[in-house]
């Protein structure tokens, strides 16, 4: 095939897949090219899957939600992909010696937020004023997240997804590899589409009526519509003007996320099915600890964001005196013994730029959609997708509802 296709995507996660699947839908004949900046073991972004210690162990994503993932659930049918359903609910460590309630607080602090008139600050500022100091402190700590933070108020009291933390839910089990590798088979069964590894994007320039996108290794790729599927990041380094301080994209923001496994000796495992029960809230850096297999001794012993991603980011290398650092560290965290656990290996994920957030409405925006909507369209012929520019961000579900936003019969159709 030529350099030339009628539409380029760049980033091969599932926004960028998805989207490919939505065009063939409308229009199988229109040629696309996949530019994916990793290699094949990176494949998938945050929905890859690794194996650690023998176990597999994903790399981003976590469960989905059988009450909320309906686009998810609705793509995993059409592709036969397997997945379960299982109750969950979060599990309070006896170190915390607070009573947890998100229910509750969420309530009062959705109430309180109407009552203010819907103030466009930070979620922090908010629920600070309202909780005060400690309270706050101590509802950051039974959330078990902190990314929500620095988001809008209102984004965070209505879209964050807080009922997820009330007692009990229904998850679901998906095999996000599986999920990823037969995507990628079911839109490359299309002869007129490609996808293409190792191929970092650098910039994107408008070029008669459609544009050039160049490659880190030298390669121009011709097309005449483009959706960039990435990160932030690269939104503010790739798209034509993103970098400016006014531009939109300069609203939304990435924080680092951190996935850390760990697998323990034999003789610790008595000890942590004690005080382990399911998906449990600590307090500190490690802010969740999450059996994975049991019976191997394989838990992630941190779920984490933001400051406690930066804290350990340091301890991340699995040597000696790493793994004497959080065997103590998840005793701690668990109100076990010194020298109960001894952690045989770890293995980290660590993500600078993990999941994303908007800041407080600016403008003349009278609401988070009308954001997203120019967000979503810099310019004619350009789309950007993916769960930063999504109402669920952080979620699976929210990258798919960005592409069936944006990537429309009108769109794809339109000269």
């Amino acid at each position: 095939m030529s350099s030339y296709s009628d539409i380029v995507i760049v980033g091969g996660g599932i926004a960028g897949l998805y989207s490919a699947l939505q065009i063939q839908k409308i229009s199988p004949q229109t040629s696309i090219t996949i530019l994916e900046r990793y290699k094949k073991r990176w494949f998938g972004g945050r929905l890859g899957t690794e194996i650690f210690q023998g176990v597999p162990v994903v790399n981003g994503a976590g469960v989905g939600r059988k009450e909320k993932d309906k686009l998810l659930i609705q793509l995993m049918d059409e592709l036969k992909v397997p997945y379960s359903e299982f109750k969950t609910g979060a599990h309070y460590s006896k170190t915390i010696d607070f009573p947890c309630n998100i229910k509750k607080t969420m309530e009062h602090l959705r109430k309180e937020y109407k009552e203010k008139g819907s103030p466009r600050v930070t979620f922090k500022e908010f629920a600070g004023g309202v909780l005060g100091k400690e309270g706050y402190a101590q509802f950051v700590t039974c959330s078990g997240y902190s990314d929500y933070e620095n988001e809008d108020a209102g984004d965070t009291l209505y879209h964050y997804g807080f009922d997820d933390n009330y007692a009990s839910w229904t998850a679901l089990h998906i095999p996000w590899k599986l999920l990823m590798d037969t995507l990628a088979k079911r839109v490359l069964k299309n002869k007129n589409t490609r996808l293409i590894l190792s191929s970092e994007v650098v910039k994107i320039l408008r070029f008669n009526q459609g544009f050039n996108i160049n490659t880190k290794n030298g390669k121009i790729y011709n097309c005449q519509k483009v959706i960039v599927a990435t990160t932030i990041n690269i939104v503010r380094e790739i798209v034509p003007g993103a970098d400016r301080a006014n531009s939109i994209y300069q609203q939304i923001h990435a924080q680092p996320f951190l996935r850390l496994y760990g697998r323990f000796s034999k003789d610790s495992l008595y000890a942590l099915d004690t005080v382990i029960k399911g998906y449990t809230v600590v307090p500190g850096p490690l802010y969740k600890i999450i059996p994975i297999d049991r019976e191997k001794g394989i838990y992630m012993i941190a779920y984490n964001d933001n400051r406690g991603a930066l804290f350990l980011k340091d301890h991340l290398e699995n040597t000696t005196e790493n793994r004497e650092f959080f065997s103590r560290l998840v005793e701690t965290s668990l109100g076990l013994l010194p020298h109960t656990l001894h952690l045989i290996a770890i293995k980290d994920f660590y993500w600078k730029y993990g999941t994303h957030y908007c800041e407080p409405l600016k403008g003349d925006y009278k609401n988070r959609l009308e954001f997203l909507k120019d967000a979503q369209h810099p310019m004619e012929n350009m789309l950007v997708v993916g769960e930063a520019v999504s109402i669920n961000q952080g979620w699976t579900e929210g990258a798919l509802n960005s592409v069936v936003k944006a990537v429309t019969k009108k769109w794809v159709n339109m000269p």
